[in-house]
């Protein structure tokens, strides 16, 4: 591919030669991410990676980033005891549970011995199922 650059004014001109498989990659590279081909070149032309505000913008973001992750951290810090906390609580939660569970069946067991009616279990059966389920 030839590139022919010319000023707005004046009578210089710059040709640039680039092969086709450069040429295949600025086009591949530009259809990813949004750009033109002629804007690819003139920016890899002019070295406008970054301007000046940009590098500060830049250096703005890294800052707040460190600052976020500083926050992050502490955020994390005061967070896991209670993830922490709360696993045993589940963990307490389901010891209990299966206690409950052996009482409803010595209750049932007990009962029928006894001849006596028996009982509707279903809505502490069913806290049981999902308290084991934790």
């Amino acid at each position: 591919m030839r590139i022919i650059v010319r000023p707005k004014r004046g009578w210089r001109k710059v040709v640039f030669n680039i092969d086709d498989g450069t040429f295949r990659r600025i086009e591949l590279i530009g259809h990813k991410y949004g750009f033109r081909v002629d804007e690819i070149i003139r920016i890899l032309i002019k070295g406008e990676f970054l301007t000046k505000r940009e590098e500060h913008d830049v250096e703005m973001l890294m800052e707040e980033i460190k600052r976020l992750e500083r926050e992050l951290y502490e955020i994390e810090g005061s967070w896991a005891p209670l993830k922490f906390s709360s696993f045993e609580i589940a963990k307490d939660n389901q010891n209990l549970a299966i206690q409950l569970s052996g009482l409803i069946a010595e209750n049932k067991r007990l009962r029928r011995m006894l001849n006596k009616g028996e009982r509707d279990y279903s809505d502490i059966e069913e806290l049981i199922r999902y308290y084991m389920r934790m």
